[in-house]
């Protein structure tokens, strides 16, 4: 199953059961963002520098992006043993970012394959636009 399957298997996953989290499984932590940047040059900053965290601090990978053709929506993909720690761990370097005001993050405490993997969503926030 691919990250697009992700999306429609979320919007057809209403119901979470309980003790749906699996441990055992891979998490996954997938942001969607509107870049609106005529070039890449910005985004591949940004991913060096998540890249760079995850990896330093072993918490899993990050897994690439997907843009759109007219350089508008995006995705951001990344996977590991704990969603929740991968979130707080980018969450900082996201939020100096101007293009990824208003983004959502969606925590996936499973694998794609399992359905009842309970998920949450977290909106990410420019962090100079809430100083003003």
């Amino acid at each position: 199953m691919g990250w697009f399957d992700f999306f429609q298997r979320k919007n057809l996953n209403a119901t979470k059961t309980e003790n749906s989290t699996h441990m055992n499984e891979n998490q996954l932590v997938v942001i969607q963002f509107f870049y609106g940047i005529e070039d890449l040059n910005e985004l591949h900053e940004l991913e060096k520098q998540l890249d760079s965290n995850i990896t330093a601090q072993d918490l899993g990978k990050y897994d690439g992006h997907d843009i759109s053709m007219d350089f508008g929506d995006g995705y951001l993909y990344f996977n590991g043993k704990n969603a929740e720690q991968i979130f707080q761990s980018i969450k900082p370097i996201l939020e100096q970012h101007y293009f990824m005001d208003k983004s959502i993050a969606t925590l996936r405490f499973g694998s794609f394959e399992n359905p009842e993997a309970e998920e949450r969503d977290c909106t990410i926030r420019f962090v100079k636009m809430l100083q003003n």
